[in-house]
């Protein structure tokens, strides 16, 4: 539920400004470091989940000055690898990807919307789903190729 809570205030916010206020990826962080000390054994698979995506996506952000991926959006992603793991934070990424890509291409033909768009909430969304039903569908994907 905390988890949820600051998805969605960061989703509005970010939405509005196109910017991420750094309290919510710090609270995020918290709650990744908690569920890390209760989770000591798979300290591993967090610590890649932390770097993953959020590599990634620095690399990105540097390549490009800012213009492709804001800062906000690696912390998050850093963050919520931390909190999740490598496996769910790469399909949350995928995900949240694909839903702002589909979301803003409509929005973008529909409302006339500008090509700026805030990833934020499509990057909530992602983790979100990830949380709720990612190890599901990761085991459902990979029978096929198991």
């Amino acid at each position: 539920c905390l988890l949820f809570s600051a998805l969605l205030a960061l989703s509005v916010i970010d939405f509005r400004t196109y910017e991420i206020p750094v309290g919510f990826n710090l609270f995020i962080l918290a709650l990744g470091l908690i569920h890390g000390a209760f989770h000591y054994t798979q300290w591993l698979e967090f610590g890649i989940g932390f770097l993953c995506v959020s590599v990634f996506l620095l690399i990105l952000y540097y390549a490009t000055g800012g213009r492709a991926i804001g800062g906000g959006d690696v912390k998050l992603m850093a963050v919520c690898g931390l909190l999740l793991g490598w496996k769910l934070i790469i399909f949350a990424f995928l995900l949240g990807c694909i839903i702002g890509s589909v979301i803003h291409l409509i929005r973008m033909k529909v409302s006339g919307e500008g090509h700026v768009l805030a990833m934020g909430p499509y990057l909530s969304a992602g983790v979100a789903i990830a949380v709720l039903w990612g190890n599901e569908f990761l085991q459902w994907y990979l029978h096929f190729y198991l």
